[in-house]
């Protein structure tokens, strides 16, 4: 079962209420397949860790895929930027313009792309953790200071960390304050 733990306003108890859920089914659980997992996906300001105080035995960079043009292949053909809805690419004559801020890593301009001219670089974006905390597998991400799109670092971490087939083992996503796309981000695949 997997369960978010939201509400529309910061301050509100939400990790509070999420830590000490998961406190309380590590204290019940059986075996090791029947504990719990914390997931943080406050990525602007995860505070679970300073609760449940995990040992963290992994971390690694998390972000988006955006696209970075090969000036010798590129025919400046303006592909790439009929295809892309989020208008993070243009073509002005003999130059490609790319805006990482807008981009959302769909992919689609490299698809497109007739000549092959363009190719996927990772935007750093935050990092993901992950590890322990007694009985509670833990993980979190953390976006860096000043991006803008925090929704990679919500769903990648998830990918990271839930199993594609949970089981029985209770899941508790601490969501971050608001109603906007981290929220949705963190409530897709929740029983409650």
């Amino acid at each position: 079962m997997i369960i978010t733990v939201a509400s529309g306003k910061g301050g509100t108890g939400k990790t509070t209420v999420a830590t000490n859920l998961a406190l309380s089914l590590a204290g019940v659980a059986e075996d090791e397949a029947s504990q719990p997992l914390y997931l943080d996906c406050d990525v602007e300001e995860p505070n679970a860790a300073l609760f449940l105080k995990p040992t963290i035995s992994e971390q690694r960079e998390v972000g988006q895929l955006i696209p970075e043009i090969d000036l010798d292949r590129c025919t400046y053909c303006g592909r790439c930027a009929e295809v892309c809805q989020y208008h993070a690419i243009a073509v002005m004559g003999q130059r490609v313009l790319v805006f990482p801020e807008l981009c959302h890593g769909c992919g689609s301009c490299t698809l497109n792309c007739p000549t092959q001219a363009i190719h996927e670089v990772l935007d750093v974006m935050g990092t993901l953790e992950r590890g322990r905390a007694g009985k509670i597998n833990f993980a979190q991400g953390t976006l860096n200071v000043g991006e803008a799109m925090s929704v990679s670092v919500i769903r990648q971490p998830k990918q990271w960390a839930i199993p594609a087939a949970p089981g029985d083992r209770p899941i508790i996503l601490d969501a971050s304050p608001g109603a906007s796309c981290p929220v949705v981000e963190t409530m897709r695949r929740a029983d409650g």
